[in-house]
């Protein structure tokens, strides 16, 4: 009976090992790689690779070229997360008042997601074309002045902002009608019966509740946001003129244009360090850990 207990509990350690293993190794490795080569001066076409210390943070600190990616990258995600939250709430409340038909409508939702963020990008830049693209006929139609979206230096970033927008804001609006639907009865029910009106419950009692849900949904989609890519890659490449340069495209092009890895890596690390201080406020301002305690 005591080997039997034995083996039930050890058999548990031996089915999850492989894979726990196989994680470390294809997460944690790279992971520990990369702050390495980020302090060695790493080129693919050098065989030597010497020392440099805190070097390539500081460069990276100093260049121009970072902040500016810097700057496009956290625009894009405030924007995009603040739209996709403001779009998603509201549908979301508007499919928790219908009965009928809110699972066709949730089926629907979910399609934009399906699609992968690279083919998404490819449908848009067809939809944005200048000349053929089925935006600029509407525009046509309406009598309206065509635009080259992803030709111009002032509307390419916006047109990856809508992009994205169309594609996460069922996200956003499939976990916040989740923390609609798992809210209280009671708290709602007695401001009907003091006489609130709608705006006061859902300002006063609906919004308050549904915090913790609302902040998990912003910070997994700022996290996803700032290291947008696919979509770059496949509307505008970083371009016009670096006006949709974003963090991870500059590591890109960094890393496997001019093969310098070591510059890639510190830059990787600092927009890690920048997410992380994001999440942080993000959390702070909403206060949901200090609801925890």
């Amino acid at each position: 009976m005591k080997r039997s207990h034995r083996r039930g509990k050890i058999i548990p350690y031996f089915v999850v090992t492989p894979g726990l293993l196989f994680l470390i190794f294809m997460a944690l490795y790279p992971l520990i790689f990369s702050l390495r080569i980020s302090f060695y001066d790493w080129n693919l076409l050098d065989t030597e690779h010497a020392f440099v210390g805190l070097r390539n943070f500081k460069e990276n600190i100093l260049s121009l070229n970072f902040w500016h990616a810097l700057w496009i990258t956290v625009l894009f995600t405030v924007v995009a997360v603040s739209v996709e939250f403001v779009i998603g709430l509201v549908i979301a409340l508007y499919l928790h008042r219908i009965i009928k038909g809110r699972r066709i409508f949730q089926t629907v939702l979910l399609l934009p997601i399906v699609v992968a963020p690279a083919i998404a990008g490819l449908m848009w830049r067809f939809m944005l074309n200048y000349e053929y693209g089925v935006i600029n006929y509407f525009f046509t139609v309406l009598r309206m002045q065509r635009y080259a979206w992803l030709a111009s230096k002032n509307l390419a970033l916006p047109a990856l902002m809508i992009t994205d927008i169309w594609q996460w804001t069922p996200f956003m609006t499939i976990i916040l009608l989740a923390g609609l639907q798992s809210l209280p009865d009671d708290p709602l029910e007695a401001a009907a019966i003091d006489g609130c009106s709608r705006w006061q419950t859902f300002w006063f009692i609906i919004l308050p509740m549904l915090k913790p849900v609302a902040t998990i949904a912003i910070v997994l989609r700022t996290i996803d946001a700032f290291r947008v890519y696919d979509i770059i890659f496949m509307m505008t490449r970083g371009g016009p003129v670096h006006a949709t340069t974003s963090l991870s495209w500059l590591i890109y092009e960094t890393g496997f244009k001019t093969f310098e890895l070591h510059q890639s890596a510190s830059m990787s690390w600092l927009m890690l360090i920048f997410v992380t201080v994001i999440i942080t406020y993000i959390l702070k301002f909403t206060g949901v850990n200090e609801s925890r305690k």
